[in-house]
């Protein structure tokens, strides 16, 4: 799926989300992106994946205008949707918007697209592998929470956590890309942050050392499955991969705490 398919799954979700016409668009948008209702910060993540949205549908524009496309051809569906997306609105009813985003020509500017940009199309994690992930997320972060360590470490798990989370969070409207952002800033962290808390690794408790192997297993995993997905960057940079550079990385994470 390529940047067109994604917004135009983005466009049929809202369509169809079944929750009724009076009904907050937050709790439309939170159907949308498949965030849980009882999220303490529904908000703040409902406008995260909105400000991912409209990021996306500024790449499709500019996609579009480098192969040539005539800049009607994005109308009235991209505008239409930039409109709706704005986080302004999120309180508002969806009623308000109803008439307009049913429109059926809305959908043709994304279905062209979609067919323009086919060979930009990554492949699709399938919905149970998406929800498999964000379980061992949580997993991970119950288990972090339950643990006995260091107020440092606990931190630096944390930020791998919610970096990481937050890019599964707008797969389904970005794509792979925020995913791999994630992956080399977690390698990145640990990096810099590596004469840190291998100095901690001493008073750790044994728990402590399990959860880090823990994540450090979840990040690999979370490399190998990117590296599936995204077809077009292994084709381009040949021998590289995700979890050739960033597994071993954080398997050394991972044992360094089992030791």
């Amino acid at each position: 799926m390529n940047t067109a398919g994604r917004l135009l799954a983005t466009y049929d979700r809202l369509l169809n989300h079944g929750l009724g016409n009076d009904v907050s668009m937050l709790k439309v948008w939170a159907h949308v992106f498949d965030l849980p209702a009882e999220d303490q910060h529904l908000e703040d993540a409902v406008v995260m994946c909105l400000q991912a949205t409209r990021s996306e549908i500024e790449v499709l524009c500019t996609r579009l205008a480098a192969v040539g496309a005539p800049e009607d051809l994005m109308h009235p569906g991209i505008t239409r949707l930039r409109n709706h997306t704005s986080t302004a609105n999120i309180n508002a009813n969806w009623n308000s918007f109803r008439e307009e985003a049913s429109k059926p020509e809305n959908r043709l500017s994304f279905k062209w697209a979609n067919w323009a940009l086919r060979d930009e199309d990554e492949e699709e994690m399938p919905a149970d592998e998406l929800a498999a992930l964000r379980g061992e997320l949580d997993s991970l972060e119950t288990s972090l929470r339950d643990t006995d360590m260091t107020p440092y470490l606990r931190s630096f798990v944390q930020r791998q956590i919610d970096v990481i989370r937050s890019a599964l969070r707008v797969y389904r409207v970005q794509g792979v890309k925020p995913i791999e952002e994630a992956l080399h800033q977690v390698a990145g962290a640990y990096t810099v942050e590596k004469n840190r808390i291998d100095a901690e690794h001493s008073g750790a408790s044994e728990s402590a050392k399990i959860v880090f192997s823990q994540a450090g297993a979840f990040i690999e995993k979370t490399a190998k499955v990117a590296d599936n997905l995204d077809k077009i960057r292994k084709a381009g940079v040949g021998a590289y991969t995700l979890a050739a550079s960033v597994g071993p990385l954080m398997l050394t994470w991972g044992q360094n705490f089992l030791k």
